[in-house]
């Protein structure tokens, strides 16, 4: 009794109650709704949908007590992260060499970021992906970036290679290209629909403009220790980050208590957190609410804030981002 109370005690109660029923509140629709079911336990073995739930729940109670209470909250992610890309990518594998039930449709769709919004654009049709991606957004925020993208992962582990960032060039600069980079996607989508562009050409164009963001992961990003590939090359963080601006969760700093030490300028991958972005008292442009920066600060200076309050909305944030990660473990995807 006295261990339980204990435990009791120690936990963290809003992370506890968000992470105990969101999962369920995600994943139970979507099995009842979508036929066939996108929970891959169903898929193998019908009727145990729940028990897939349960499992992934009580994993996302725990995991959510751990980034509450945790002092390092970038190492913690990196490697929740890291493993959710693992699951996704291994399903990809075993839905080519083994049994196509663990692709969503059966059908193989390149595991490409930039492809949510080409290839709607090439076909004419089909925007389930962009449908996802938004409705996600709506509750993660620029967060889907830095939480939930099974390639932005990969640019995350290359880019800490370097323990302090070197930025090569600005702000304005990495905004252009970005946009940019949008812009190219889409009208290049739209000329090889009006063309009539074979699929085996848009396939192998689509490869490598996928392989090229890997190029400059495992080049760039480990040589600068900044994620050159999804600040500057990947056009859904272009959208995540435009459409994150009408999100309510801000990291904010506190200019009483800030002493302006720099070590969160150097913990930031996203580079949102320049000197002149500390000054001003918020993280910049490409912030995409991973997080990091809040454990990194001495001073406990940083500090996330929903409609501009501060209270309880760090912790409110990270069990929501943990519960999408339960559920998105638990689907058939691709």
């Amino acid at each position: 009794m006295n261990t339980l109370l204990k435990i009791i005690k120690n936990l963290n109660l809003t992370a506890f109650f968000i992470t105990l029923i969101l999962p369920s509140f995600i994943l139970i629709p979507v099995h009842i709704f979508v036929k066939p079911s996108m929970l891959l336990a169903e898929r193998f073995f019908p009727g145990t949908w729940w028990l897939e739930i349960v499992v992934l729940t009580i994993y996302a109670v725990w995991l959510g007590q751990v980034m509450a209470k945790t002092g390092n909250i970038g190492n913690i992610r990196v490697k929740y992260w890291l493993f959710f890309s693992i699951i996704f990518f291994g399903q990809l594998i075993l839905g080519l060499t083994v049994n196509d039930q663990f692709l969503m449709t059966g059908k193989l769709h390149l595991p490409i970021p930039a492809l949510i919004i080409g290839v709607p654009i090439y076909r004419g049709g089909g925007f389930f992906m962009p449908i996802l991606l938004l409705s996600t957004m709506a509750i993660a925020g620029p967060g889907w970036c830095s939480h939930l993208c099974y390639i932005g992962a990969w640019d995350n582990w290359a880019a800490r290679n370097m323990k302090r960032p070197k930025k090569t060039i600005s702000r304005k600069q990495t905004i252009i290209i970005r946009y940019a980079m949008l812009a190219l996607v889409v009208i290049t989508a739209g000329l090889m629909n009006y063309f009539g562009v074979s699929v085996t050409a848009a396939a192998i164009i689509a490869i490598a403009f996928g392989l090229f963001g890997v190029f400059l992961m495992l080049v760039f990003s480990r040589k600068l220790g900044y994620m050159m590939h999804c600040t500057t090359y990947c056009p859904i963080g272009s959208i995540t980050t435009l459409v994150g601006k009408l999100y309510p969760m801000r990291v904010k700093i506190d200019q009483d208590s800030c002493t302006s030490c720099g070590i969160c300028s150097t913990e930031c991958r996203y580079d949102a957190l320049t000197p002149i972005d500390v000054k001003s008292g918020s993280a910049g442009w490409n912030c995409t609410l991973c997080g990091d920066c809040v454990s990194s600060c001495h001073a406990g200076s940083i500090r996330f804030s929903f409609f501009g309050s501060n209270k309880n909305a760090w912790i409110i944030y990270i069990s929501t981002m943990i519960s999408l990660h339960a559920g998105f473990l638990a689907l058939a995807r691709l």
